[in-house]
């Protein structure tokens, strides 16, 4: 039955956009934590480097500590947050999946109440759109887990296509200057 067909796949795009939308939180959480351990590393570099006079060493300790502590912090907020846009993003998926199953056993009932085809003569011609609407989630949610997987750093970054080579063009003169330089020759 076609509305079966439509309601498949109106779920499995809201399944995709689901995982899309867990994948960029994934990016998000992934490419928080890898700036804050830079942060991290390059403040206990900078410090220790000893290029801050009067410093002692004890204090050094105590300031790439300190950075530490703020480090955690603000990983534990992020992670928070990010645990709270996947609970979020879950709880939508759930309740936009759980009205379209609503809405296609309506369809149904009035289907068989009304005793005509006419709701699926609607689905059939919504068909078409519902496939290239599905076709977008896929590729949503295929480039946000290719953005998600490169910001984690479990995928290199993409070749460089080969730098073509410089074709050296040649710089025209005016038509009026060919037209003398012409003129000279004759």
């Amino acid at each position: 039955m076609t509305t079966q067909t439509l309601t498949s796949i109106a779920t499995t795009v809201v399944d995709q956009y689901n995982q899309a939308g867990k994948q960029l939180v994934r990016a998000y959480r992934r490419g928080s934590e890898r700036a804050v351990g830079a942060v991290s590393q390059r403040f206990a570099a900078t410090v220790s480097a000893g290029t801050l006079p009067l410093v002692t060493d004890g204090v050094k300790a105590s300031l790439i500590g300190a950075q530490q502590r703020v480090a955690g912090a603000v990983s534990f907020g992020v992670e928070i947050g990010a645990n709270g846009a996947d609970l979020t993003i879950d709880q939508v998926a759930r309740r936009v999946t759980s009205g379209i199953e609503r809405v296609s056993g309506a369809t149904s009932r009035v289907d068989g109440m009304l005793g005509t085809p006419a709701l699926e003569r609607v689905g059939s011609l919504a068909l078409p759109v519902a496939n290239v609407s599905l076709e977008i989630a896929n590729a949503v949610a295929e480039g946000s887990k290719r953005l998600s997987d490169r910001v984690a750093g479990s995928v290199a970054a993409p070749a460089k296509k080969a730098a073509r080579k410089a074709v050296k063009k040649v710089a025209r003169k005016p038509a009026a200057k060919r037209a003398q330089r012409g003129t000279r020759r004759a």
